[in-house]
């Protein structure tokens, strides 16, 4: 059985596990990261259909940390990010703020920041074995990692399964505290156009009320310029209520309810499922380290659930394991 080795290895490539890994990098420490999927990113997902493309995921980003809105400099200076706008209707305070998106799709900052890193796509890890020095992950094809610290930036629940065997025995209070963290489901209704969107400006709309709490315009936020796309997102209710249902039923109840908003008509649709879309009860610590068994864990459920709580997660990980421990 082949093992590679690699001194941090690093479960997930959204936001938080990229900027965990590019620190370290960054600082001269070996690191490998193991994504599930085909692509980089996790909610800051984009998708081509029919010709157009749809941000499925977050939305947008903003910035309120000022250690969040140095690598936000950096990503305009590189072009790979833009401001979408600056006051929306539902904003608290005048003036608004800036909302930043990807050129392309929200994809473009971890597609950036992936192509710094060594990281291998489409591998899923099966479990997880501390052996008192070193950590050994294996993947489903039988492959073994095997690494000196463990960061897992999944969401809660998937890293709570992963440990799960691992021969580790946490304190009680904080491995009580991180099985404790839950998340609100959506079901996201990906629509296609005959023509404009017709909604107002910004191009993007908070609802309140059952069964839809988002619609945003894809071709108003420049990604989709030919063809005209609409993302909408669910109340975390609806989701849980047609979770299972196939399109056929779920897609039209979506689809009716965005169509009071729109105008122009659907030509084509299908719906994507995000289980774990927004942290409940989360441990609002920034992340959560182990020296006992050099693990970490970051993401989304220990620093909000904003794409900026999530990357600073990384962040601050990523910079504590250069200042103390490696």
């Amino acid at each position: 059985m082949k093992r590679s080795q690699s001194r941090v290895l690093i479960v997930g490539a959204g936001i938080a596990g990229l900027l965990a890994a590019v620190t370290l990098q960054r600082a001269g420490v070996s690191v490998k990261v193991l994504e599930k999927g085909r692509g980089f990113g996790g909610r800051m997902a984009t998708r081509r259909m029919a010709g157009g493309r749809l941000d499925h995921g977050a939305q947008f980003f903003t910035v309120r940390t000022p250690e969040f809105g140095v690598w936000v400099e950096e990503w305009l200076e590189k072009g790979w990010i833009r401001e979408w706008f600056r006051e929306a209707p539902w904003d608290s305070t005048p003036g608004g703020h800036p909302r930043y998106v990807g050129i392309s799709g929200m994809t473009e900052v971890p597609k950036g920041l992936g192509a710094e890193l060594d990281v291998e796509r489409s591998v899923r890890v099966e479990s997880t074995r501390w052996d008192g020095n070193r950590w050994r992950v294996k993947v489903e094809n039988g492959e073994t990692y095997e690494t000196d610290t463990l960061i897992v930036t999944a969401p809660v629940p998937q890293a709570v399964a992963l440990l799960d065997g691992s021969r580790i025995s946490l304190p009680a209070h904080d491995w009580t505290a991180i099985q404790a963290v839950g998340y609100e489901p959506c079901l996201t209704a990906l629509l296609v156009l005959d023509g404009p969107s017709g909604l107002p400006e910004p191009g993007g709309v908070k609802l309140s009320g059952e069964p839809i709490e988002w619609l945003g315009d894809n071709t108003r936020k420049g990604i989709s310029p030919g063809v005209s796309t609409v993302t909408v997102h669910s109340t975390p209710a609806f989701a849980r209520e047609y979770w299972d249902a196939p399109d056929d039923e779920r897609l039209p109840l979506l689809q009716e309810a965005a169509e009071v908003h729109l105008g122009s008509t659907v030509v084509e649709g299908s719906v994507h499922r995000w289980k774990f879309n927004v942290p409940l009860r989360g441990l609002d610590c920034g992340y959560y380290w182990s020296s006992e068994y050099s693990l970490g864990l970051a993401g989304d459920g220990f620093g909000g659930p904003r794409v900026e709580g999530s990357a600073v997660s990384g962040l601050k990980l990523g910079q504590f394991l250069v200042s103390e421990c490696l």
